[in-house]
């Protein structure tokens, strides 16, 4: 009984304020229809206010995340690692693709280039999101100084975008050879603006690793994140779940243990090895 009142009082508390949500890279900006249509979702299913978020950066989210001007975030693998060591971050759910809850970094350059694998691209202009995205910059990175290169000095010059369609974009417009881009955003993009990726191709992969979760800070009441995390596993059982999942790129939710984050943990301590 005294386990039901709290659960109870922490869900009625929930109800009094707005649960802010953040979003980076993972989801492009431009595409704030899907982001309001999914925090609406999740507001009718649970019955809490939700309300976006958007930082510039991965370290930018460490800092509302620490802060508490975000309670919960769509993140990469690599901020998530160092998040829950440093900040206590906790996995709520990850998204489900044709590959499961697992995700690929790609390469990626215009069709009628030669390049077949990032090794060619020494002495190019080349694109990484953000320095702490898995798939716009640890895993090349990783590959890269495994054969004995450093990024930096490699590629002439590399640039960071802060955004994998940004980085898209990039290869598109010709501003860069090629790029490391999330799997999911290419695959996303590649169905809303075919026109676009008709003229690009990934030309190397790196992973499969787990893929990009929906983190909270360890301040948010684990009874408020129970229900959260339910409407999200249960979201692609309902017409309505399933259009928005779509827009997203992703086919629903799931959830990971965070031992599968491991292979990303590895890269990143090599890296600052390394360095």
């Amino acid at each position: 009984m005294i386990v039901l009142f709290a659960l109870l009082l922490s869900v009625l508390i929930a109800f009094g304020r707005d649960i802010k949500v953040g979003f980076t890279a993972v989801i492009t900006r431009e595409d704030v229809k899907t982001i309001k249509d999914f925090l609406d979702y999740l507001s009718r299913k649970t019955g809490f206010s939700f309300s976006p978020v958007f930082a510039r950066s991965y370290d930018e989210m460490d800092f509302y995340l620490f802060n508490r001007k975000v309670d919960l975030a769509y993140i990469c693998g690599a901020p998530y690692v160092e998040g829950h060591k440093k900040y206590g971050y906790y996995l709520v759910a990850v998204p489900l693709t044709s590959d499961g809850p697992y995700y690929y970094s790609y390469v990626i350059t215009k069709k009628d280039r030669p390049y077949q694998s990032i090794l060619d691209f020494k002495g190019k202009p080349y694109a990484f999101s953000d320095p702490k995205s898995n798939s716009g910059s640890i895993a090349p990175t990783y590959f890269l100084l495994k054969n004995g290169y450093s990024p930096t000095e490699f590629f002439k010059p590399l640039i960071y975008t802060y955004s994998h369609y940004e980085s898209i974009m990039a290869v598109y417009k010709g501003f860069v050879e090629g790029a490391s881009v999330d799997s999911i955003v290419y695959e996303h993009t590649s169905l809303v603006a075919p026109h676009i990726t008709n003229k690009l191709k990934v030309i190397q992969k790196f992973g499969p690793f787990p893929a990009t979760p929906i983190v909270a800070s360890k301040r948010l009441d684990p009874n408020i994140v129970k229900v959260i995390k339910r409407a999200l596993l249960e979201m692609h059982q309902d017409e309505e779940g399933r259009k928005i999942l779509k827009n997203m790129g992703v086919l629903g939710f799931t959830y990971l243990e965070p031992k599968h984050y491991e292979t990303i943990a590895h890269m990143m301590s090599y890296i600052k090895k390394i360095r």
